[in-house]
């Protein structure tokens, strides 16, 4: 089930990129400060996923609004590709953070407090750095997740939906799963959140570790992959 760990981890990112707002309609033009989206009841988004590591294989992402319930909102996502097809659950928050779901390759869990993967309202220049209390769930041990964000200048990007206003948003993280002989996962990931979208239309993510002493020590690549938004329609009609 390799290759459902692999994509699950692209979609919990991705999950991130789509949070709830009680409060209104919070799209806004690019230029100012972006507040969370109001999401609807069957909104859906369907994307191109390039593995860059895979000679460019590519497959394809569903993603749909399946539950609201007070400021969290569920998603369900469905990856198909020439290995398969599966489906799996993230719950995500009104702030942009992942409540419950896999950051990278790993059994779902919950998040207290919440995975903060987008820190809104996005303004330009904005950063945020958190740090995440865990207990590794195979040692047991006490560990930290480590997040740090940036949100630039919006611009236009294109992509196979169309031309949209969107933010750029630079984001790494450092995961709770280092090892005697290699360190944490380095997770990097440039983003386009576009509010008329509800979310990211592209996401350009990249994994990696480094291998500790020894004559052959390397840094490790685990994940190149871009996604690209192709469709998006909107629920609660």
């Amino acid at each position: 089930m390799a290759w459902f760990a692999r994509w699950r981890s692209v979609a919990s990112a991705f999950a991130a990129a789509v949070v709830v707002s009680l409060a209104g309609c919070a799209s806004g033009p690019a230029g100012v400060g972006v507040a969370a989206p109001q999401l609807a009841l069957g909104d859906h988004w369907q994307y191109k996923v390039t593995d860059n590591l895979r000679r460019g294989t590519v497959s394809r992402l569903d993603v749909e609004v399946v539950a609201l319930s007070g400021r969290e909102a569920r998603l369900r996502f469905d990856h198909a590709d020439a290995e398969g097809r599966t489906q799996w659950i993230a719950d995500v928050d009104s702030e942009g953070g992942l409540r419950a779901g896999s950051l990278y390759r790993e059994p779902p869990r919950p998040f207290e407090p919440a995975a903060r993967l987008l820190a809104f309202p996005l303004d330009p220049g904005k950063t945020w750095n958190q740090v995440i209390d865990t207990v590794r769930p195979d040692t047991k041990l006490d560990d930290q997740i480590l997040i740090y964000g940036r949100v630039d200048s919006p611009g236009m990007m294109t992509v196979p939906a169309g031309s949209f206003d969107a933010f750029y948003v630079y984001r790494i993280v450092r995961l709770d799963d280092e090892e005697f002989w290699r360190t944490r996962t380095l997770l990097r990931t440039a983003l386009w959140y576009a509010p008329d979208a509800k979310g990211s239309v592209r996401e350009e993510r990249d994994a990696q570790y480094t291998e500790k002493d020894g004559p052959d020590s390397a840094t490790v690549r685990t994940e190149s992959v871009v996604l690209e938004l192709e469709s998006f329609r909107p629920g609660g009609r």
